[in-house]
């Protein structure tokens, strides 16, 4: 009976740890001006939730891989509302590593990113450091 009881604590626990796993948010730390290499599963394009500098509030990007076909709409970071380019740092995705690859963060890079769908997302805050 005992053994029955351990083996479902066990079992208990390792599925707790699981679900708690799953549920934490994943976030990196970069500094100003720095590379940032966000790990994301391949999609078509990304998205991604920053505060516009001016007025504090949040904005939603669109970024959308090149593929080929879309030579005029992809390869930069469009304001969703306003359909007018962001600036940002050099932006690319890289396929073998599946990361997102941001060279030279810029202030208003910060914030959350995902994939198309926002199924899967990475927070990405500045590194300030001091000294």
């Amino acid at each position: 009976m005992i053994r029955y009881l351990v083996v479902l604590v066990v079992v208990v626990a390792v599925y707790l740890q699981s679900v708690v796993s799953q549920e934490q948010e994943q976030y990196i730390l970069v500094k100003l001006g720095e590379n940032a290499t966000i790990p994301l599963p391949v999609s078509g394009n990304y998205r991604r939730v920053v505060q516009n500098q001016n007025d504090y509030k949040d904005e939603e990007h669109l970024y959308r891989v090149c593929n080929g076909k879309n030579a005029k709409t992809c390869g930069f970071w469009e304001n969703v509302k306003t359909k007018k380019k962001v600036a940002s740092g050099k932006t690319q995705y890289n396929k073998n590593k599946k990361t997102l690859i941001i060279r030279g963060m810029l202030a208003g890079d910060f914030g959350t990113y995902m994939t198309g769908n926002k199924k899967k997302s990475v927070s990405v805050n500045k590194l300030i450091v001091k000294g």
